[in-house]
């Protein structure tokens, strides 16, 4: 829901700096907490049902259900818990999720007049226009979040188009599994260990009808040594300097394998997968899922 005009923009004193990427802010920055808790007081306004369910979701005793009193009891202690209640906010009002998966945008008379006028657009007043501002909000501010439009929630700030790949992937039968996955990495309480489980089962959902589709007990494991004991009979669409070897294949199986330490509880390597492993292995498991998923990985069909 990025306008065009802001992708990639950086004030006058900084663009002859750096083209670098300018640091996201992890938690709620002093310039932010102010027009975040005007937000949420403006959004709650006049919904006292909806106040009331945040209340108890937030564990925070109000005396009537007020978002002003909301907001101030929340943010008195730790600021960055305005951004949990934005996310309860999406998650639990009915009313967005009509806006937003059945009524949707409108169309605009001014579609048409200039490249940068959408074709649709929230109407004034709605659900989804104060969303969108959220959005807005939380880009200008350098925030590390952003509405999850999907799912009606915060999520971790992350690059189109690896976005919209994943999103790809996820639309196969695989997807439970990868949603789930980047559900845990990237919402506003990461769960790494459980991130790279869900990055496992989704490709071993995706690889075990192609490679192995007789199987009843298989793992990603399995498909591993299958691989490599067969593999001449397989190859991937890009031939490449090496007729389509699936050796790249291989690599990128294993290391996604080999790299998940907490399969085994109590073992000798067991720990907790961190953050940045299972951020990757979120990522090379959309790409695995599509591969196997689009017949990029195919039995071979010459010697």
């Amino acid at each position: 829901m990025t306008s065009p005009e802001t992708a990639g923009w950086q004030p006058l004193s900084r663009r002859d700096i750096s083209t670098r990427e300018e640091a996201l802010f992890e938690g709620v920055p002093n310039h932010l907490v102010r027009p975040l808790k005007a937000w949420i007081a403006e959004y709650l306004d006049g919904h006292p049902k909806l106040t009331g369910r945040v209340a108890l979701r937030m564990k925070v005793v109000l005396d009537t259900p007020d978002p002003e009193q909301l907001v101030e009891a929340v943010a008195v202690g730790d600021p960055s818990l305005l951004l949990d209640v934005v996310d309860v906010v999406l998650h639990l009002d009915r009313g967005l999720w009509w806006e937003l998966d059945v009524a949707g945008p409108e169309p605009l008379m001014e579609a048409g007049a200039a490249d940068w006028i959408p074709d649709f657009g929230w109407p004034k007043g709605s659900k989804g226009a104060a969303v969108e501002s959220l959005d807005d909000m939380l880009m200008d501010a350098g925030s590390a979040f952003e509405v999850d439009w999907r799912h009606k929630r915060l999520q971790r700030r992350v690059d189109g188009s690896v976005t919209a790949a994943a999103e790809q992937a996820m639309g196969m039968d695989a997807g439970r599994h990868l949603q789930t996955a980047w559900s845990a990495v990237y919402g506003r309480q990461p769960d790494p260990s459980k991130a790279y489980d869900e990055a496992i089962r989704a490709v071993e959902a995706a690889a075990i009808p192609v490679m192995l589709p007789k199987g009843k007990t298989e793992t990603l494991g399995k498909v591993l040594t299958h691989l490599t004991d067969a593999d001449r009979k397989w190859e991937l669409a890009i031939a490449g300097p090496s007729d389509g070897s699936v050796a790249p294949l291989i690599e990128m199986i294993r290391l996604l394998w080999k790299g998940h330490v907490a399969r085994h509880a109590g073992g000798p390597n067991f720990r907790p997968q961190r953050q940045d492993e299972a951020q990757m292995a979120v990522h090379l498991a959309a790409t695995l899922v599509h591969w196997f998923t689009t017949g990029a990985v195919r039995p071979r069909t010459s010697g």
